[in-house]
């Protein structure tokens, strides 16, 4: 009875949702935050992996927590030794949005859903929350919603009106030593330093996974096997899908107190192909081999990709990171223009529509000029045409329609520019901007914008050269948004939030302009995905 009655209570005044969630949340404010914190700390820690373990949190002292989530944590380690805790805790978003511009008017988000985590003796944790949603969103963001049959961020959307959507994470963790950690369940994850990733970003839905981590010395792996999604209509109409898989592997080094490398790799199949229903492949569940000559091996056409990163930390707080992507590398193709140039041969063909590679530049500074609890940071992305895709769409590095990586695709550059500042632990300041120019297809010619787009027709063409960066018809976007929270509810990441965000987009042909004014409550968990 005593037990049940301890069980009880913790349902009805948990302490804090972190102590049972294997991982902290993705968003934006949680993330500045626990990047700050690990100033000190970042030999032995891996942050370009992300969500964060709360684990890792632990062995260090709690110090991605606030002041009263780490008096909890104190309190935690007063438990017995096989304690079980449960809590449920609910998920809100309610957000009201008002548009003046070349379109005017009002726009609505809303999503209401549950969450239950549990713990048993600090080795097994089990979290599990479900959303159902509702948006009648401004302008720009309904023809992304249309144009994706998804809500950014989330899965298909339901056209009635305004866009239903659901969203169900699920992760089961075990923790057998210090050394490894497993997760299995429904999320998603990010590896990278920067605002945005060229390997894997938190942009698609939620996907199924298994997880392992194993953490020595300076070195961080982590395997990664998922269970995605491909539409089979895509970009007329979404009509079904079909399964894909996907097994990715990435190994973080800690050189030295200052550098570190990082190197990425990631193969894409799908579940049934002419010659056989595959499901999981076992040749792709090693969990320590290079997938490319594995393909090779099988004489399959599947999709592979390789990336490397490095970071670099010249001074406290300081940190300059950059990744590279590469789908496709052949020598001859990629120097083909400096050979050209050299040579002054103009029979040398350049810009192979397989010079799939991506590039990421950046610099961060934690309390720059002794500005405490902020963070300031800008960033470059350079994506080449055609970058993600594959000869069999549903073989593309994507996800039930939207990108794995940066949301942009393929075909574009783009600036990002953040500083955020949290002079409280509830209340949560930013200014955001963006500003990408990509080529988008014309009538006469694709341009390799869309991963989802199959680029077979490459294949066999005869114009297989001739694909610039920024060929086709340009679009400029342009975002900056301003953002004040507070924090009504810790343990929940329950937050009043407020937002004023100029966007204008501009073409040959178009240019659209508007001042979006938000405010609302939200259970901030996942990000907003609005600077597009």
């Amino acid at each position: 009875m005593k037990y049940l009655l301890g069980i009880s209570l913790l349902v009805t005044t948990a302490l804090t949702a972190v102590g049972q969630n294997a991982f902290l949340p993705l968003d934006f404010y949680s993330t500045m935050r626990a990047e700050r914190s690990m100033v000190d700390s970042v030999q032995s820690l891996h942050p370009e992996i992300r969500p964060y373990s709360a684990w890792v949190v632990q062995d260090n002292n709690g110090m991605f927590l606030n002041g009263s989530a780490k008096r909890i944590r104190t309190k935690a380690k007063e438990r017995k030794e096989n304690y079980f805790e449960i809590e449920l805790a609910p998920r809100i978003n309610t957000t009201g949005y008002y548009e003046v511009g070349d379109a005017n008017g009002t726009a609505v988000e809303s999503s209401v859903g549950a969450a239950v985590f549990a713990d048993y003796a600090n080795k097994v944790k089990f979290s599990a929350d479900v959303i159902a949603g509702y948006n009648e969103p401004v302008s720009y963001m309904s023809v992304i919603t249309d144009s994706l049959h998804a809500v950014p961020g989330y899965s298909y959307a339901n056209r009635q009106g305004g866009f239903g959507y659901h969203q169900s994470t699920i992760n089961l963790a075990w923790r057998p030593s210090k050394v490894v950690e497993l997760n299995a369940g429904r999320g998603k994850h990010f590896i990278g330093e920067g605002y945005r990733s060229l390997f894997l970003s938190d942009y698609a839905p939620n996907y199924n996974f298994l997880r392992a981590d194993i953490t020595a010395w300076r070195i961080k792996y982590m395997v990664l096997y998922t269970q995605m999604r491909s539409s089979l209509g895509f970009p007329d109409k979404f009509y079904g899908v079909q399964n894909k898989y996907a097994t990715m592997h990435y190994l973080s080094l800690n050189i030295t107190k200052w550098w570190s490398v990082g190197a990425f790799e990631a193969v894409v199949w799908e579940s049934e192909d002419s010659a056989q229903i595959r499901q999981v492949d076992i040749n792709y569940l090693n969990p320590i081999i290079f997938f490319r000559p594995v393909e090779y091996s099988l004489g399959s056409s599947d999709n592979s990709l390789l990336g490397f990163s490095s970071t670099i930390r010249p001074a406290k707080g300081l940190t300059l990171y950059g990744q590279v992507m590469i789908d496709e590398f052949i020598v001859k193709e990629v120097f083909a223009p400096i050979n050209a140039k050299i040579s002054s041969d103009s029979t040398i063909k350049t810009a192979w529509y397989g010079n799939k590679q991506a590039v990421q530049l950046g610099i961060k500074v934690h309390e720059p000029f002794g500005w405490k609890h902020s963070t300031i940071l800008a960033e470059f992305n350079v994506l080449r045409p055609y970058i993600y895709s594959h000869g069999n769409s549903n073989q593309s590095y994507t996800h039930m329609t939207q990108p794995l990586a940066h949301p942009l695709g393929a075909n574009a550059i783009e600036w990002v520019a953040v500083a955020a500042w949290q002079p409280k632990d509830v209340w949560h300041f930013s200014l955001r901007s963006t500003y990408s120019r990509k080529g988008y297809t014309t009538s006469t010619r694709n341009m390799g914008e869309e991963p989802m787009i199959s680029s077979s027709f490459l294949i066999n063409s005869p114009e297989k050269h001739g694909y610039y960066l920024l060929q086709g018809k340009i679009v400029d976007v342009a975002n900056v948004r301003v953002d004040a929270a507070y924090t009504l509810v810790e343990r929940w990441n329950l937050r009043v939030e407020s937002s004023l965000h100029y966007r204008v987009e501009r073409s040959s042909s178009h240019m659209l302009g508007a001042f979006i004014f938000g405010f609302g409550l939200r259970t901030a968990l996942w990000n907003d995905y609005k600077m597009l």
